[in-house]
């Protein structure tokens, strides 16, 4: 159907893009931190998890040092198979971050979408790499075999960043996914996710806004609403 270490516009659109966020804040020196928070709706690449509801998500990631990491992140998900119901999913991931020079950066690592509470194959992995020009984000992910066997999925995808007055953050994203065949979503092998996403720190606090949205209709979203475009809040705190 994703942190994790991650801004809270992860929680909106999806561990792919909150992982760049670990990697951009790599140390030379071991670090260890663990994050909590609320989500109005938990999307991931524009498509709701948690049915339209309020979701809770947690994560522990760790730096090792010399730019790998490591973590974890859990959220409430609704998947609704009638009496079969999923009811959380679990990521872990690891990867590997390094400074070009001031300006440029990239990542490259690997994490693991695990689904609990339904008896229906969910499971899956993905690689991923990105690439930061100062504000610019150019991003790519693959899976060999997509959420509930549906085969093999890419994912490049685009993202910017401005600095606004009062330390607001305005995140933007534009991303395409790619099917190689027509399983996922009904008659479609492609769709488009986007989001904007505004955030302000209040120290370890990070309440957050976003628009998120994609361009498939109700009757490709498995026959319900949970891709159509819509308004979200959160808030997620860091130790």
């Amino acid at each position: 159907m994703k942190t994790k270490m991650h801004k809270i516009a992860t929680a909106f659109t999806g561990a792919a893009l909150a992982l760049s966020d670990t990697a951009f804040a790599q140390k030379n020196d071991p670090g260890f931190s663990v994050n909590a928070g609320l989500v109005s709706d938990y999307r991931f690449r524009g498509i709701s998890q948690s049915d339209g509801q309020l979701a809770i998500q947690a994560g522990i990631d760790l730096e090792v040092g010399n730019g790998f990491y490591v973590g974890t992140w859990v959220s409430q998900v609704d998947f609704d198979y009638g009496s079969d119901e999923t009811d959380y999913e679990q990521d872990f991931y690891g990867g590997y971050s390094a400074e070009v020079n001031h300006s440029m950066r990239y990542d490259i690592g690997y994490i693991y979408y695990a689904y609990h509470g339904s008896d229906r194959d969910e499971d899956y992995q993905e690689i991923y790499g990105s690439l930061k020009f100062s504000n610019l984000t150019l991003g790519f992910a693959y899976s060999d075999d997509y959420w509930a066997e549906s085969g093999a999925f890419y994912y490049p995808y685009v993202e910017y960043s401005f600095s606004l007055p009062s330390d607001l953050s305005l995140d933007l994203h534009i991303g395409l996914n790619i099917f190689s065949e027509e399983i996922f979503l009904y008659q479609f092998d492609s769709y488009i996710d986007y989001s904007a996403t505004l955030s302000k720190e209040f120290g370890s606090l990070n309440l957050s806004a976003a628009f998120v949205g994609t361009d498939i209709s109700d009757r490709a979203c498995f026959d319900t609403n949970w891709c159509e475009p819509t308004l979200l809040a959160g808030a997620n705190y860091t130790w």
